[in-house]
């Protein structure tokens, strides 16, 4: 599945990966997702986060409120729900002909789980709003991100036709 990522996606996964290993959490979940996000926010992402104040050392108090961090696992996997995201993220992608998972789609899918509403919202955190900018951003992209190996086959495709 992670083919379909661009390079900043795959960014955050890896981020949310570290931090769980950083923090202690037995599990990587959407809540370091979430922290991952801010970590590898740039350009509007960057301004959707600075608008509400919300620091990495906010974040992560918040959600200390939601999740136990404890000993770090030699053994990281990724909660259901953070399954859930991924696939959720490729649906979006889909349905925005992307053929490819943006960081914006794995935003778009993180506002959509309850734990992360809740943080956000004690935060004081405009879901709705910050919806609607990152579809619009999305939306805009004239420029379409392609990954590499898709590139590859679709060339490959021509030359055989």
């Amino acid at each position: 599945m992670f083919e379909k990522f661009t390079e900043k996606a795959i960014n955050v996964v890896s981020t949310s990966q570290n931090l769980t290993q950083e923090l202690g959490a037995s599990k990587v979940t959407p809540e370091l997702l979430l922290l991952a996000l801010l970590d590898e926010a740039k350009g509007i992402s960057l301004k959707i986060f600075k608008s509400y104040d919300i620091t990495k050392e906010k974040l992560i108090e918040e959600i200390k409120k939601h999740q136990y961090f404890g000993k770090p696992s030699d053994n990281l996997s990724f909660d259901n729900k953070y399954k859930e995201i991924l696939k959720n993220s490729l649906d979006l992608a889909n349905k925005s002909g992307n053929p490819t998972i943006l960081y914006e789609h794995l935003f778009l899918s993180v506002l959509s789980n309850s734990n992360i509403i809740t943080i956000l919202e004690n935060l004081h955190f405009d879901i709705q709003k910050s919806k609607a900018l990152l579809e619009k951003l999305v939306q805009k992209k004239a420029k379409r991100y392609h990954h590499p190996e898709v590139d590859e086959h679709k060339d490959n495709r021509q030359n055989q036709a």
